[in-house]
């Protein structure tokens, strides 16, 4: 656990002491569960969520689209790309029940995660796909012309 977390078994058991994290001992060592885990991080994976609300109707999605989009130079540092999604996000698809979830996975590129009704996720996910991908396939092809 204090691997995964990148922090030392000291913090781990300070966690247990404050309350900040819960779990089970179990024959000397302790056990953590996914929803000890997200309670402390505060991340709950959308696949997770995706999978486990699948039949509680308050927090149903009906879609859900990832994407793994390779940085361009254009598009520079991953926080450029998140603001530029978020902005769209934000004017034109945020409402109920719908996820928009960013992750930076190497300096080179980003996960993107939509979850929610099919029709926010197709629409946005279509923005995403004109906006981001075929920008930098064309950008990419017009250099390698030069």
């Amino acid at each position: 656990m204090a691997k995964k977390l990148q922090v030392t078994t000291r913090t781990i058991r300070n966690y247990l002491k404050s309350g900040e994290l819960s779990g089970t001992k179990v024959g000397g060592q302790w056990r953590f569960t996914q929803d000890d885990i997200r309670h402390l991080t505060g991340f709950a994976d959308p696949l997770t969520v995706f999978s486990e609300h699948s039949t509680d109707p308050d927090e149903f999605q009906e879609a859900m689209l990832a994407f793994n989009i390779p940085l361009s130079a254009e598009e520079g540092e991953p926080e450029k790309l998140r603001d530029r999604l978020l902005e769209q996000y934000n004017e034109v698809y945020s409402g109920p029940k719908r996820t928009f979830h960013y992750e930076v996975l190497t300096s080179g590129h980003v996960r993107v995660v939509l979850g929610g009704p099919h029709q926010y996720v197709l629409n946005f996910g279509s923005w995403i796909e004109r906006n981001v991908y075929k920008a930098s396939e064309k950008k990419n092809r017009s250099e390698s012309e030069e």
